[in-house]
């Protein structure tokens, strides 16, 4: 060979030699200053490069020293080798691809995303080229997330109470938790599911357009709340949050609907109200009776008393006309203000609850004749004939000394308000399962707007009769208490100067309902 040619085959030589020691010097470069674990083995296992990174965690997970040459399926563990030499087999059948990995060292488990690819040469398969990258960080960072994710979701399920969900901008689900699956199933009877369009869940036209109006609200960028009743026969009362939903850019992507059962907290605030009211009507009613015990008890004793005193000190000089004249007014005194007396200690058992109450059959004409021999006395004084109409097969059933204390109320009120010389019946026909009773006179009568405002305990008034007798209201009001408590209503029908009827209902009495 000539001497240029040799001299330029040596030159090639040297270069091809420099060439590969430097591309060795650049990828071992390279590999060794990657925080990664970089290792090669060839189609025996057995290796051909593996980096610091990798051969000290080798080291330090397995205690093994590893050297070109070594067999890396041997230095292994046993239980590790099949599911490695199954990979390495992958890569060898010319498959790159990429798994993660655990491996447990005495300082916690450590996780390595691992990319393996075939060293292709010549176009054949002469080894596998790995890439090991610690994530372990990034996988406790996934399962903390996780973790907070799946308690926060916990956290939401438990509350039974609370419903919550999320939409996008279309009104498609994007998330719901059971508490509102339930709902919707509840009212709605239908199972819902994500990526269903809400609004066509909800069946009812009055519901489905409150529920537009508040997510349409939400997705235009305003968070606000309601307090809204449901359902009928039983109430419950939730209160609503609505915020619209943002992505990083701020751009409105949804809306969240979150909504809470709070019938307990609003029943407890009605029956706070409702307690307040009573109370108010309580303070009212008790400065009514005191008005009434100071002024309409104090003027018929001053009658009693007054006359009394008249007649013991002129007993000789008196006639018996002006006698009878002051007897008479005694009488009328003593009764009314009994009639009072009885009143005001009812009305203190039913505001106290001590008032028994113990329904039983009633034939209805025994109670009218009882009352009419205690009150006729009184309405022959008047001139005022008093006249029943009662069938002898009305049987009610009711509270027994309840109707004596309606009855006498009534008649007395009607005997009160009629004139010397007037009328007053007392009727009762059945009308379906109740017993209509009607206490009629033709009396002065009472005008539509007093009407209105009769039973009453706010509007209880002091009204004088034909004959100046004194009257408090609390008997109608009593009247109203026990009839009600008796299961019937009370109303009244008047003109003035035409006389008034007073009506009410009891239930018939039914042997078979009541056993």
């Amino acid at each position: 060979m000539p001497h240029h040619k040799m001299k330029n085959q040596n030159t090639e030589d040297t270069m091809s030699k420099n060439l590969n020691s430097f591309t060795k010097l650049n990828l071992s470069s390279i590999f060794e200053n990657t925080t990664d674990n970089v290792w090669a083995i060839d189609s025996s296992y057995e290796i051909l490069y593996t980096n610091n990174i990798f051969a000290s965690s080798f080291k330090e997970s397995f205690s093994v020293s590893l050297t070109p040459g070594t067999n890396l399926l041997f230095s292994l563990p046993e239980p590790l080798r099949k599911d490695w030499k199954t990979r390495y087999d992958r890569a060898l059948n010319n498959e790159s691809f990429s798994f993660i990995d655990s491996v447990e060292t005495e300082h916690g488990s450590v996780y390595v995303e691992v990319f393996m690819n075939p060293i292709n040469f010549e176009n054949k398969i002469i080894g596998v080229l790995s890439f090991g990258k610690d994530i372990t960080k990034r996988k406790l960072d996934e399962k903390a997330l996780l973790d907070s994710q799946l308690l926060l979701k916990a956290s939401i399920e438990s509350q039974s109470d609370t419903i919550l969900f999320s939409i996008d901008k279309d009104y498609h689900y994007m998330y719901f938790n059971s508490a509102h699956a339930k709902s919707m199933k509840y009212a709605y009877n239908i199972e819902i599911q994500e990526g269903m369009n809400i609004l066509n869940c909800i069946s009812s036209d009055k519901d489905r357009a409150i529920a537009k109006e508040n997510y349409d609200r939400a997705l235009r960028g305003e968070s606000h709340s309601e307090i809204r009743p449901y359902g009928k026969k039983n109430m419950a009362y939730y209160e609503s949050f609505f915020n619209p939903i943002l992505n990083e850019n701020h751009e409105i992507i949804g809306a969240t609907g979150l909504a809470r059962d709070i019938t307990k907290r609003k029943k407890s605030e009605l029956a706070l109200l409702k307690n307040e009211r009573q109370l108010k009507e309580l303070n009212s009613t008790k400065d009514k009776l005191f008005s009434i015990i100071a002024h309409d008890l104090r003027s018929p004793f001053n009658n009693i008393l007054g006359f009394t005193e008249l007649l013991l000190e002129n007993i000789n000089d008196i006639n018996i006309s002006d006698t009878k004249k002051y007897l008479n007014i005694i009488y009328s005194s003593a009764g009314s203000t009994l009639n009072l007396l009885d009143n005001l200690l009812n009305w203190a058992k039913s505001q106290t609850g001590k008032i028994r109450f113990h329904p039983k059959k009633i034939i209805f004409s025994d109670i009218i004749t009882d009352v009419l021999n205690l009150e006729k006395s009184i309405a022959k004084a008047k001139h005022i004939t008093l006249k029943q109409y009662i069938p002898k097969n009305i049987e009610v059933f009711a509270d027994e000394n309840m109707l004596k204390i309606i009855v006498r109320n009534l008649i007395s009120n009607a005997i009160k308000f009629t004139n010397k010389g007037g009328e007053i019946s007392i009727s009762a026909t059945i009308k379906n399962d109740y017993a209509e009773i009607i206490i009629a006179d033709n009396g002065i009568g009472i005008s539509k707007e007093k009407c209105q405002h009769f039973f009453v305990t706010s509007s209880i008034k002091s009204t004088k009769g034909t004959e100046n007798e004194k009257g408090s209201g609390l008997g109608l009001i009593l009247c109203k208490e026990f009839i009600k408590k008796n299961g019937g209503e009370i109303w009244v029908e008047s003109e003035e100067g035409k006389g008034s009827d007073f009506k009410f209902t009891l239930p018939v009495y039914d042997p078979i309902g009541k056993l």
